[in-house]
């Protein structure tokens, strides 16, 4: 296992792009200056750096001392924790929406984002205004004094204290990267929610299912309840929750789900049976993950907050459907064969064109493979990420036959251009293909 997961410590030189300790620190952790004149969102985000899996698992003890200082943790009197390789972002938003059908405030922190920062801190379901977020910045500024912080790190405090200051009656976390040693972590979780385990980051979470499970199976907490929301658990995880006494329940083991006719039903762990005339608008594994988590501390949950949920609880670019230029399509940011395989499992048929962009530390052949034979054309597209892989050079990675189209808007072209009216268009491979193909998209509309 990586040296940073085992000690905590941030063993690189900083993410590509990096401000290396926050707000204007010097290299080699020298004075610390506070950047005169930040005064809007553009400016603070241009300050805290970028994102990179290197600065999101160096531990949480920095965290939890900067969030004691400015009196921010718990964020929320009741506080969900969703973990996992994939399947987190639509979790969160159905759980969101199954707390606020219940007459609840919710606090919800999404990773990455889409289009803009704002998207990753949530109050009802309502991304926050620019004014606030700042707002709270620079209450974490003021109380990290000497700690260096990272772009992950200010985003998680940021959120918490607009959470504290919004006086939410929960909050719905999602980790950015693994668990243990991720910034949520330094918050309690009342229910832990991991929802899948697969191979992804395996430079800093370990070398397969069992090691990066360990890391995930961080966020459980002593005594306290936690959700499985896939249906393969790795070992390590059922290990950690016996070493914690916590009460573990495993979907498919210990509750279950089923869509069928009548529409979507659920059996709880505790015997309960809860149906609803329509399936969510998510993956029903995350969906049922999300009600099973709720009903652990709230037993007698109201069943229509569950078809609220259903009907409401979207997240874009997670199985997101869009109708445009006359085709029917599919944006999903699955970037790994365990995402890609989710993926094909909650296709309702055949797609006619597949547009991949991806990153260059991927699996693109495995990616490819796990959708064999739903996928009748591929297209490649540049993704235009500082971590981004060419079109060129994506293609001579991947076991398909393809066409090349480097500029998204061209790549779109050419799935209108090969399909004919209602058939299905997947876009997929990264944040950033997805989000430049939805604006495309939705401007098209």
């Amino acid at each position: 296992m990586n040296a940073a997961i085992r000690d905590g410590r941030n063993s690189g030189t900083g993410g590509l792009g990096e401000k290396k300790g926050g707000l204007g620190e010097k290299e080699g952790g020298g004075e610390t200056r506070r950047a005169p004149g930040v005064a809007d969102l553009a400016g603070w985000l241009e300050c805290i750096g970028v994102e990179h899996p290197k600065t999101v698992v160096r531990g949480v003890g920095h965290v939890a001392e900067v969030a004691s200082r400015a009196g921010l943790n718990p964020p929320a009197p009741v506080n969900f924790v969703v973990a996992g390789t994939n399947g987190k972002g639509s979790t969160a938003v159905f759980l969101e929406r199954l707390l606020m059908a219940s007459g609840r405030t919710v606090g919800t922190t999404l990773s990455p984002h889409l289009l803009r920062f704002n998207e990753r801190i949530r109050v009802d379901g309502r991304e926050v205004e620019d004014e606030e977020i700042v707002a709270a910045f620079e209450v974490v500024e003021a109380a990290r004094q000497d700690v260096a912080l990272t772009y992950f790190e200010y985003a998680i405090l940021a959120a918490f204290g607009v959470f504290r200051d919004r006086k939410v009656d929960a909050s719905v976390l999602e980790v950015g990267l693994g668990g243990r040693l991720d910034a949520v972590n330094v918050v309690d979780a009342d229910v832990a929610i991991i929802t899948s385990i697969g191979l992804e980051h395996q430079d800093y979470l370990g070398p397969d299912v069992e090691a990066i499970g360990a890391e995930k199976a961080g966020v459980m907490r002593r005594g306290r309840p936690a959700v499985f929301g896939a249906r393969d658990m790795p070992n390590s995880v059922r290990a950690r929750a016996a070493e914690l006494d916590a009460h573990l329940v495993v979907n498919g083991v210990d509750y279950r789900h089923a869509i069928d006719s009548g529409g979507w039903v659920v059996n709880l762990f505790d015997g309960r049976r809860v149906r609803v005339g329509e399936r969510p608008r998510v993956a029903a594994d995350n969906a049922a993950a999300a009600v099973q988590a709720l009903a652990m501390i709230e037993p007698d949950f109201d069943t229509a907050a569950l078809a609220e949920a259903c009907r409401v609880a979207t997240i874009p670019g997670r199985l997101e459907r869009v109708d445009a230029r006359g085709r029917r399509w599919i944006l999903d940011v699955a970037h790994n064969p365990h995402a890609a395989g989710f993926l094909r499992e909650n296709l309702e048929g055949p797609i006619a064109v597949a547009i991949l962009g991806m990153l260059k530390d991927k699996a693109h052949a495995g990616v490819a493979r796990a959708l064999a034979g739903r996928v009748e054309r591929w297209v490649v597209t540049d993704n235009t990420a500082s971590r981004g892989l060419r079109a060129a050079e994506l293609g001579k990675r991947l076991p398909v036959r393809h066409a090349r189209e480097p500029r998204i808007r061209d790549a779109i072209a050419y799935a209108v251009s090969t399909t004919e009216a209602n058939d299905v268009i997947l876009v997929l491979g990264s944040f950033d293909t997805v989000a430049r193909a939805r604006q495309e998209l939705i401007r098209a509309k």
